[in-house]
């Protein structure tokens, strides 16, 4: 009958009586609309562009407002055994979000939308015609318990707002944004981004959500408008998910098929839990760091107003001659503009960083070495402190819970790694004891964090199967102290922080610590320079010890030398269990000619070939040039030559610094790469362990090579030692190097430990 078909009466259509109910005393607030325009016209002129850009689609897509049409949509879902779904939300926060519809698809039907939460955006009452909360619930709950493989984009989100909003709990089977990581992450994984690529989209790339609905929650967006742009998204991601599964086999990408199945689809729920569990506050000793770091900031702030006074002729005289100045009365430091008159017009420093000549940043000011650079340095750390993380977090305790949910992004970085966002939980400062002591565990419970013990190092030695490293790992060596004994040719005591007795060894701390840099810089991709910086010696020692670990360690070195061959011939690395980090910058020719209008070129119009192709820059020209680069030293000489050929209508661009970039990331993608993949492995092995269930333990945070933990005090003993046992043992599959796991029992996090 089409998509607007006759309803049948008010009175026989199931959830009618629920929706005109909540109709009738359901008030949503008005949103706020940025730029002055009112709600009404807002929603008028989007409810124009959906028309006109999406109006194609009235036809194709179904809007489903009774329970009966989506018991019958559910039924052909169960029957297919597959079902792509999609949530439209208020906000993108699942616990006091407001779900406003469902999207669902499966093949042999229209893409359908599910309103349930939409209200009037002039009167504010929930909209009539929509379907119950309850009765959609009941629906996905049925398909859910009949085993249908669901297909999401972001799957974590939209199983977050099913469990906090509908009380259903889904499963993933497919989630084409990690899909989309696992075939290439150096890319958007956006849905229509992705779609528009792979899947011969018709869609207007630039009709985004956040360009078309700032400002307004998709619950005040009209029903019949809503439909046309949420429908398609469900099918989109079906498309997306039938074109990933041609190449994301076990026969065509084994590696990261095995990632995607074994490693990052059963995270998915890892992280749901985590993010939905939060974390406590200590709010009392919150307070009394806020009272704490607000006076120190008042007392920094009067230091630097003391520094200021120093110069204060020198900034009357300085107004005076330019009357239109920047500089307010008082100054304000906090402003980079104001700052850089002070430090260069006025002080007449000069920057150290000849490509931000009036800088102001924390490095510049650090190598500047002022007493107002100082006091500035300070004040911001202060600040810093205080408007991130001191007065920030308890001003973020959600509301319904009262507790911290932060974001985990499980492929937060190329390599795989996790990443963290709102509040970002792995960059809570570590060199400050004070402010992780803000985070708690739940009344009764405590906190057990346990991290793998040089897990990137005993990666290297497993990676680069060298039998020294390995066997010094095997027979419980001191890693870093044992490596120093090789290199500085003295006895293994003497290169460990304490002697045998148990007192200081200052010497021993340093050879090992400067071993610990000299392994971490060669996973990093650093050089001799980045590591003397660190070492605090010349660029020659640095070099000389580093020349001395790959010849005690020669694997490690023929190991980096392959991996570098290996990339530069397919233009990707793999970690210990083959997820790929695609690195193509590599595989550049170092330089790169292209010819400019009026440029010399080997096209010759004398010839009768009928096709010479696009003009190029002559071969010989090329070999001339590249001749002369490579015989450079400086950067001011490749430059000029670079201008030079440009004169003759040739442009030529230096692939150097991103093929040096990509060649770092090399043995630091597998190192890192292998690492993440372990940790996750560990995560998956701690949510799913039935006695930890039994032992109510909760994983809460994840550190790249730390987890947290929160369980009843009475259980920290077992929930310790369990916890060490399965990290070590998610590693074993892979990795024959003996991995160490320590466990720390906590009331507060980087609190006193506790006897257990």
């Amino acid at each position: 009958m089409g998509l607007l078909k006759k309803l049948p009466p008010r009175s026989t259509r199931t959830g009618d009586a629920t929706a005109v109910s909540r109709a009738s005393k359901a008030v949503v607030a008005t949103p706020t609309v940025k730029g002055g325009k009112s709600v009404y016209e807002r929603i008028s002129t989007i409810v124009a562009v959906v028309n006109t850009k999406l109006g194609k689609y009235k036809d194709k897509y179904e809007l489903l407002r009774t329970a009966e049409d989506v018991r019958a949509y559910v039924d052909d879902i169960i029957k297919f055994g597959y079902g792509a779904i999609d949530t439209e939300t208020s906000s993108l926060e699942p616990i006091t979000t407001t779900i406003a519809g469902v999207c669902l698809y499966v093949p042999g039907r229209k893409a359908c939308y599910i309103p349930l939460n939409h209200v009037s955006y002039v009167t504010g009452v929930l909209s009539s015609n929509q379907v119950s909360m309850p009765d959609m619930a009941a629906e996905l709950r049925r398909a859910e318990d009949a085993g249908v493989k669901w297909v999401f984009h972001n799957a974590k989100f939209d199983i977050r707002v099913c469990r906090n909003q509908l009380g259903v709990e889904l499963s993933a089977y497919w989630d084409t944004q990690l899909a989309g990581s696992c075939l290439n992450e150096n890319e958007s994984h956006r849905l229509k981004d992705l779609h528009l690529k792979y899947c011969n989209s018709q869609d207007n790339e630039s009709l985004t959500y956040d360009k078309l609905f700032e400002g307004i929650p998709f619950t005040h967006i009209p029903v019949t408008t809503a439909y046309l742009y949420a429908a398609g998204d469900a099918v989109k991601t079906w498309e997306l998910m039938e074109f990933q599964k041609k190449y994301l086999t076990e026969e065509k990408l084994p590696g990261p098929y095995y990632v995607f199945r074994h490693i990052e689809m059963p995270i998915i729920k890892v992280v749901a839990d985590m993010e939905d569990r939060g974390i406590c506050l200590d709010l009392e000793f919150a307070k009394q760091l806020s009272d704490k770091y607000n006076a120190q900031m008042a007392e920094r702030q009067k230091n630097i107003d003391e520094v200021l006074a120093m110069y204060s002729e020198e900034i009357a005289d300085f107004r005076m001659r330019n009357p239109g100045t920047c500089l307010t009365d008082p100054v304000n430091v906090g402003s980079p503009k104001q700052l850089a008159v002070i430090l260069y017009d006025i002080l007449g420093l000069t920057s150290p960083d000849k490509e931000k000549p009036r800088g102001t940043g924390e490095d510049i000011l650090l190598r500047l070495d002022t007493p107002l650079s100082k006091a500035i340095l300070d004040y911001r750390e202060t600040q810093k402190l205080l408007s991130t993380y001191v007065d920030k977090m308890p001003a973020i305790l959600n509301p319904k819970t009262g507790r911290i949910h932060c974001s985990f992004h499980q492929y937060g970085a190329a390599t795989g790694r996790f990443s963290s966002s709102d509040p970002n939980m792995q960059n809570i400062p570590s060199h400050n004891k004070e402010i992780r002591k803000m985070f708690r565990g739940r009344e009764g419970f405590v906190l057990i964090s346990s991290d793998f013990s040089q897990q990137e190092p005993r990666t290297l030695a497993h990676m680069s199967h060298d039998e020294h490293l390995i066997q010094a790992y095997i027979d419980g060596k001191d890693i870093y102290a044992w490596i120093a004994e090789k290199i500085y040719k003295v006895p293994y005591e003497e290169c460990k922080e304490f002697r045998p007795d148990g007192t200081k060894n200052p010497e021993g701390a340093k050879r090992r610590s400067s071993v610990k840099s000299i392994i971490l810089g060669i996973m990093y991709g650093r050089g001799a320079k980045a590591i003397a910086e660190q070492l605090n010696c010349s660029t020659k020692e640095a070099q000389k010890i580093v020349d001395t670990f790959y010849t005690e360690f020669p694997k490690v070195k023929k190991w980096m030398n392959d991996v570098l061959a290996h990339a530069r011939e397919y233009g990707y690395v793999e970690t210990a269990w083959g997820r790929k980090r695609r690195l193509p910058d590599v595989q550049l020719e170092p330089y790169e000619f292209e010819l400019m209008a009026g440029g010399p070129s080997t096209f010759d119009p004398l010839s009768w070939e009928e096709d010479q192709g696009e003009a190029e820059v002559d071969p010989a020209v090329k070999k001339k040039y590249i001749k002369q680069l490579e015989k450079t030293w400086g950067g001011k000489e490749k430059r000029d030559i670079i201008m030079r050929a440009r004169e003759e209508g040739i442009k030529i661009t230096d692939n150097g610094g991103k093929i040096a970039d990509a060649e770092r990331q090399c043995v630091n993608s597998i190192i890192q790469g292998s690492s993440a993949d372990m940790t996750k492995l560990a995560m998956i092995a701690i949510n799913d362990n039935p006695r930890l269930k039994e032992l109510d333990c909760h994983l809460l945070i994840q550190v790249h090579d730390e987890v947290i933990c929160e369980c009843p005090e009475a259980n920290a003993k077992e929930c310790a030692e369990l916890l060490s046992s399965l990290m070590v043992g998610a590693a074993a599959e892979k990795i024959r190097v003996p991995m160490k796991c320590d466990a720390e029992v906590t009331r507060v996090w980087y609190g006193e430990p506790l006897e257990v």
